[in-house]
């Protein structure tokens, strides 16, 4: 079975927390979030870092950048997915930047948002820059722990999977392969270098519509397709289209191997049963939210970055 292209799955990013905005988080879930700031754009931005057990500063360590969705913040992101734990098992540094809002940085980390272009909130109403601010901490980060800057990584749900799509499109320099989960690209134009990309989204995502359009959420963003999303990258990567690679219970994944030299890889799944969350763990915002459980995302995603 082939898919051509823009599969016909649909678009990308909300805000995280359609229906019931953060309160103050108190949760202690994630161990060894070490709170960094870094000065960009004229203003002090804020990170967490969880390093993993066994981290040996005389190797190069691969990085993992994981963007909580709108309305989201760093330790909610972490408490959901529990990506710590798959750093843990396979020595990665893994950090959990914070957005920007009003009420955004301490005390309170409340409705933080990601510039991704056409969405979301406070950062993209306020132009925020946080293109460089990526830059900005993946250079501290460096001075403080062996980073190894050819294995960057970046992923995100929601309004942070579109952070991701962003850095693919405008940073392709810094980041190695990019995982957007319940993202759309909010951005315009082609990576200027092949991107490895795995996206996952779930067709009953009504929060980012799988065909595009305006969502269910608060931002009010007429989204991406799926398909116009993918579409950049399968042109910057030399593919053509999407073959149906693999199928595991309700989740079908789409791949497509780039041609000329590229060896950028696009994987897409395809959740039939899944809708505004995080494959495997649920959503944040709304417990009800359907999700895909035939696949773990934390599993997926580093089995995908491991390749480059």
């Amino acid at each position: 079975m082939r898919l051509f292209l823009p599969l016909g799955l649909c678009i990308a990013s909300l805000l995280l927390l359609a229906a019931s905005p953060l309160k103050p988080t108190t949760s202690t879930a994630a161990p060894g979030m070490a709170l960094r700031t870094v000065q960009s754009g004229g203003i002090t931005r804020y990170y967490r870092v969880h390093v993993p057990t066994n981290y040996n500063p005389l190797q190069p360590t691969p990085l993992v950048m994981a963007f909580h969705g709108g309305l989201g913040n760093a330790r909610q992101f972490a408490d959901q997915t529990e990506l710590y734990q798959t750093a843990d098992a396979n020595d990665f540094l893994l950090v959990f930047p914070e957005g920007t809002s009003t009420l955004g940085g301490p005390p309170l980390y409340l409705f933080e948002t990601w510039n991704a272009g056409n969405c979301c909130g406070y950062a993209e109403q306020n132009n925020i820059d946080d293109v460089q601010f990526v830059r900005d901490m993946v250079a501290a980060l460096a001075a403080e722990w062996n980073v190894d800057l050819n294995h960057v990584y970046a992923t995100g749900h929601s309004n942070g999977g579109m952070m991701s799509y962003r850095l693919g499109m405008e940073a392709p320099d810094l980041v190695t392969a990019i995982a957007p989960n319940a993202g759309s690209l909010g951005v315009t134009g082609l990576p200027a270098l092949p991107v490895p990309l795995l996206v996952m989204h779930g067709k009953l995502d009504t929060n980012v519509p799988f065909r595009g359009g305006v969502g269910s959420g608060p931002s009010g963003t007429n989204f991406e397709s799926q398909r116009d999303s993918v579409g950049p990258f399968m042109i910057s990567n030399g593919a053509t289209d999407l073959t149906l690679a693999e199928v595991r219970g309700q989740a079908m994944r789409f791949e497509s191997v780039g041609t000329g030299g590229t060896g950028a890889h696009i994987y897409y799944w395809w959740l039939k049963d899944g809708g505004h969350s995080w494959p495997g763990h649920g959503s944040a915002g709304n417990p009800n939210e359907p999700t895909n459980y035939d696949i773990d995302a934390n599993d997926e995603i580093w089995a995908f970055f491991a390749q480059f």
